[in-house]
């Protein structure tokens, strides 16, 4: 949003929006919320944009979107300020508050270096080995450390894995998502998610892999992250196709089973690499391109 009626505190912006404070802090660690103002080092203050985003979050998670496809979406939208860029609102006027000071850190660098370093070694792991071959002591040997140093930070493994899963997914593409947002034709832009993954066959087979995994788990969260993951790489593939439809440019068909197809023929290509067949980059990128703009554009 442009215009802005004043600026609030966290009280405020629950009422307003309907979201708990712990359910924005969550939301602005992992990106989906531009920076608050800072006011002193417990003092924040939330601007109508904040507002806007955080109804259009809760809309989206109650008709089942994941977080990953959620941040995307924002990304698109008129107006949003992207939260790794910072937000370019008018700055608290004198009589809001005096001049911003340092926020206070949640906790001492040595403690958070480590917890990052256990996320770091476990990510690694759970694509190579994957999730059920990768025990705790797998990532406490890597690391140099005791179980009590992992069991300080994280439950148990199960807890882990849901922290590395959107951490994986998103490492992944983190340097084509400014290409997507900025790509409008839906036809293209399918095509730059094919471009994208390429580079990275194996490892967008590996989070597959790790997804599918998870849906075999006894324990109902971690069965949630694998159909999350999965619904992560496919709802984007179901917005475009849903949006070339709508303008013409794309034939009438299933999203939903085209999107699982699309990422069924990514797959395609890693069996290809193993049973030794040779893929010149190029003409893969070619081929894949053509081949999901000439089955799906209408003509």
């Amino acid at each position: 949003m442009s215009s802005q009626s004043g600026w609030y505190r966290i009280k405020e912006l629950e009422r307003r929006s309907g979201v708990s404070r712990r359910t924005v802090h969550f939301y602005l660690e992992r990106g989906l919320l531009h920076p608050p103002r800072r006011t002193g080092r417990t003092m924040a203050y939330y601007d109508d944009e904040h507002v806007a985003e955080l109804k259009y979050i809760r809309v989206a998670r109650a008709q089942g979107t994941p977080l990953f496809a959620i941040k995307e979406r924002l990304a698109t939208r008129p107006g949003h300020s992207a939260a790794s860029s910072g937000h370019p609102s008018r700055p608290l006027e004198r009589g809001d508050r005096e001049r911003a000071r340092p926020a206070r850190r949640g906790r001492p660098a040595g403690r958070q270096e480590m917890r990052e370093r256990i996320l770091d070694a476990a990510c690694r792991l759970f694509l190579r080995k994957g999730f059920r071959a990768t025990a705790v002591s797998d990532i406490t040997a890597r690391l140099g450390v005791g179980k009590g140093t992992f069991y300080f930070y994280f439950s148990d493994k199960n807890e882990l894995f849901l922290e590395c899963a959107p951490r994986i997914f998103q490492a992944l593409f983190s340097g084509k998502w400014e290409a997507l947002r900025r790509e409008r034709d839906p036809v293209r832009r399918l095509a730059l998610r094919a471009e994208a993954v390429l580079p990275v066959l194996e490892r967008f087979c590996a989070i597959l892999a790790l997804a599918r995994e998870a849906l075999d788990s006894p324990e109902a969260r971690i069965r949630d992250m694998g159909r999350q993951t999965i619904a992560s790489i496919c709802l984007p593939l179901e917005d475009d196709l849903s949006k070339g439809m709508a303008r013409g440019l794309i034939r009438p068909l299933d999203a939903k089973a085209t999107s699982m197809m699309l990422v069924g023929l990514m797959e395609s290509l890693q069996y290809l690499q193993a049973v030794g067949v040779e893929l010149n980059a190029a003409q893969v990128r070619d081929a894949v391109s053509r081949l999901i703009l000439s089955g799906i554009q209408s003509a």
